[in-house]
Formats: C-alpha cells, sequence, structure tokens
C-alpha cells in the first residue's frame, strides 16, 4: 500500500470512522520486526470538509474577493485627544516620572501601577534613539506626504534601514511609493545620524 498522509502511515480502506473522521493505521518501516511484543496502534485524523466545499477548492463557491490594502489603523483605536508616541518619547516620559518619585510617593493619592517599572524597562531597552524631538523632527517632514503619526511611531519603533524594510512592514504606503521613495530615504539617512551608539 503507498503512503497517504505523512511519513510512517497507511490509509486503512474501511471508510470513515465514527463522527466522520478517516482512520489512518501506523506502517511499520521496512526491515523492523514485525514480532507479537510490537504493540499495534491506531489513529484517528480529522480532515475539514469545510475548507475544501466549493468549486476550485475555494470555500466561497469559486468566488474571489479583492483584498483590500492593509492599513495601519492604530489611530482609529485610539481614544479621542490621544497621540502616538514613539518608544523614545514613551521613554523619556517615563523616565521624568521615575526621576519625580521621591515626590510622588509622598502623596498617598498617587500610585503607579506595577506595570509602570516594566513599561520603563521596556521602553529604554527598545529605543535606537536618546533624543525624541530630534527625531520627531526628521519624520514629522513625512506628514506633508500624508504619512499618518501611527506610521511614524512604527518607522521609529522599528528603526527599519531601507525604503524597501518600511514599504514591506507598512504595506499603506506602497501605493504612494513613487511619491514617497525620495522622502523616505531622506529621512532614513537623517534618522542613521540619531542613532545611538549599542
Amino acid at each position: 500500500m503507498s503512503d497517504k498522509g505523512g511519513k510512517g502511515f497507511t490509509a486503512v480502506p474501511k471508510g470513515k470512522g465514527k463522527g466522520g473522521k478517516s482512520s489512518l493505521k501506523e506502517a511499520t518501516p521496512k526491515g523492523k520486526d514485525d514480532g507479537p511484543a510490537k504493540s499495534k496502534k491506531t489513529r484517528n485524523v480529522q480532515f475539514s470538509s469545510q475548507a475544501n466545499s466549493g468549486k476550485g477548492g475555494q470555500a466561497d463557491g469559486g468566488a474571489k474577493k479583492d483584498k483590500e490594502p492593509l492599513q495601519l489603523k492604530l489611530e482609529n483605536e485610539l481614544p479621542k485627544g490621544a497621540k502616538c508616541l514613539m518608544d523614545c518619547e514613551a521613554a523619556d516620559i517615563l523616565q521624568g516620572v521615575q526621576d519625580h518619585m521621591v515626590i510622588l510617593s509622598k502623596d498617598p493619592s498617587i500610585k503607579l501601577p506595577v506595570s509602570f517599572d516594566r513599561a520603563l524597562q521596556y521602553t529604554e531597552k527598545s529605543t535606537n534613539y536618546t533624543d525624541p524631538e530630534s527625531v520627531r523632527q526628521v519624520l514629522q517632514n513625512l506628514k506633508t506626504y500624508g504619512v499618518t503619526d501611527g506610521e511614524i511611531c512604527v518607522m521609529a519603533n522599528v528603526y527599519p534601514e531601507t525604503a524597501d524594510e518600511v514599504f514591506a512592514l507598512l504595506p499603506s504606503l506602497k501605493a504612494r511609493r513613487i511619491m514617497l521613495d525620495d522622502p523616505v530615504n531622506d529621512v532614513l539617512s537623517e534618522l542613521a545620524k540619531l542613532k545611538k551608539s549599542a
């Protein structure tokens, strides 16, 4: 019998078992001992019939849907008046709170959550820049080309080194690539100058 279903398994020609499951029997590789001490195992495998319904193996009856380009919808999920921050900006703000911790600890109404320390550690470790204001100024130039705050923050946080990486990371910018190629390259070269040494 030929292998159907992977190495070491042979399909049993009995049809379907309980609950629409196909039964597979473990095959013994050639040259192995088939003695009576060897236990015989059977495994049940269930195949989803929904995945291959319709014409051409498509579940929707063969109709193709037009895929919308991926959009970064981060700003839509933020509360009204909230602003996207780059990691370096968040690190700067959290460090300012940390510096005032002695004063804050005197006020019993102020209690910092346990997550404060973790957020501070994360932002300090993940930031690529020491001067958040300079980074924001460099990236603000892209706003004239319709790049959103969320996309700007992603570029600053991930620190892509090439324009190709930027467009792969932010598919929403691909439609404007011809217009954005030169400005993105200019911004990346400026960001490389601002990057902190490791």
